[in-house]
């Protein structure tokens, strides 16, 4: 939806062909989706915290108070409303150019995609600085592909009949009818626009194009301010653990330095430092299992310790004895003592 409805909007006319059967199945599966959302239970919070919410009449007021009207807006029809209206006889541009524009309404769909981020949360092992990494990169994209669609928008919009320039009419004729040429000049735009680069080959020659465009530089230049912004602040923050290492050095040698600390003493508190440096991970991992239920941190210790468990002939015999018996928890409990 957030990839090929843009184009379709604004390069491609409505015709029944498999782009035109896929939209159909997805509009069907929006459907069954909203269907379904008055019969599933959300989280209520309450005083003792948050329980899933059993009530039907419940389920149903919260669905129309958050999600439904947009969930709505994105199953309409727009593709098959366009169609009839351009096969019917005394057609108007203009109500199929509302029609082509109203069709975006389908990205509404897109704005529930938090749902999906955090199903991947639990199912990834990446850290949440890489996760948001490729967030920022994933809409910075998503972000150029629209605005690259929105400036091809403005082709449709303004008919070569009217005689009204356009930007693309110092483009070849090959560019002109080719969708991935056109698209391709598009991204180039954007690109430099949301950079900042302006070479000022492409430029609107109209007033929707200029309106447009001065709706790119304002939509570009704030979403190029976030995305790199919070991408230096994700970068400079990706392994804290080293940081927090180097920071720790960093003030042993301005203490050493103010100190008037021998040099070979220097040396022997770097070495210090710099062999402890593993012991003290290690005391982070053992503060974040400490922090876990009494099941888990058996289970966590345990596979953490196994392999020299098993070569422990008593252990070993132990730990089978104990995974059949209802005594598995007790022993967890010893090896999380012991380690």
């Amino acid at each position: 939806v957030a990839v090929v409805t843009p184009v379709e909007i604004s390069m491609m006319s409505i015709e029944v062909n498999i782009l035109f059967g896929i939209g159909c199945v997805i509009d069907l599966i929006f459907l069954v989706d909203l269907v379904m959302q008055f019969f599933i239970m959300f989280p209520r919070h309450t005083d003792y915290g948050f329980v899933l919410e059993r009530r039907q009449s419940l389920i149903v007021k919260n669905y129309l108070r958050t999600w439904f009207a947009i969930d709505a807006l994105s199953i309409i029809p727009f593709d098959v409303l366009s169609l009839v209206s351009e096969s019917r006889e005394g057609k108007t541009m203009k109500a199929i150019k509302i029609l082509r524009l109203v069709r975006v309404l389908k990205l509404a769909k897109v704005l529930r995609a938090s749902r999906v981020i955090h199903r991947f949360e639990i199912t990834s092992s990446l850290s949440y600085g890489k996760i948001d990494l490729f967030k920022f990169f994933a809409i910075l994209f998503v972000i150029t592909h629209w605005l690259a669609n929105l400036w091809a928008l403005t082709l449709r919009l303004v008919d070569e009949a009217d005689g009204v320039p356009r930007w693309i009419d110092d483009f070849t004729v090959d560019t002109k009818d080719s969708a991935w040429k056109l698209y391709l000049a598009c991204f180039y735009f954007t690109s430099y626009t949301i950079t900042s680069v302006g070479y000022g080959d492409i430029g609107p020659v109209n007033i929707v194009e200029t309106v447009v465009a001065t709706m790119m530089i304002i939509v570009s230049g704030v979403s190029w301010a976030i995305v790199l912004g919070q991408v230096c602040g994700i970068v400079g923050n990706l392994d804290c653990d080293e940081q927090n290492f180097r920071r720790t050095m960093d003030e042993l040698n301005f203490m050493m330095q103010d100190r008037v600390i021998p040099a070979d003493l220097r040396h022997r508190l770097r070495s210090f430092f710099l062999a402890n440096k593993i012991a003290r991970r290690r005391a982070q991992q053992q503060h974040i299992i400490s922090s876990m239920s009494p099941g888990l941190q058996g289970e966590v210790v345990m596979e953490i310790n196994r392999r020299w468990i098993a070569n422990v002939t008593f252990l070993k015999q132990f730990v089978e004895e104990a995974g059949r018996s209802e005594k598995g928890s007790f022993f967890s409990t010893v090896i999380v003592e012991i380690s």
